[in-house]
């Protein structure tokens, strides 16, 4: 099973060095993190649904409070 999110950011190189500590290879789920010009691209791979939805859920949640850092720097 596999999920593809793109999320629109104004600054996805940033928000991606962020997440790149939190990627740890497993033998049950992949995670691979792209940009484009205004996006955040995160593919994620698993064997077990519940370790997809877990990890939508994680990076939803940890790209909106990135996001909500770069609005406050912005001001």
């Amino acid at each position: 099973m596999q999920a593809t999110l793109k999320i629109e950011c104004k600054n996805p190189e940033i928000i991606k060095k962020s997440l790149l500590p939190d990627i740890k290879e497993r033998k049950d789920l992949k995670i691979n993190l792209k940009t484009d010009k205004n996006n955040l691209i995160i593919k994620i791979e698993s064997k077990k649904i519940s370790y997809l939805k877990a990890v939508i859920n994680t990076y939803l949640s940890l790209v909106k409070t990135l996001k909500e850092l770069e609005e406050l720097h912005d001001h």
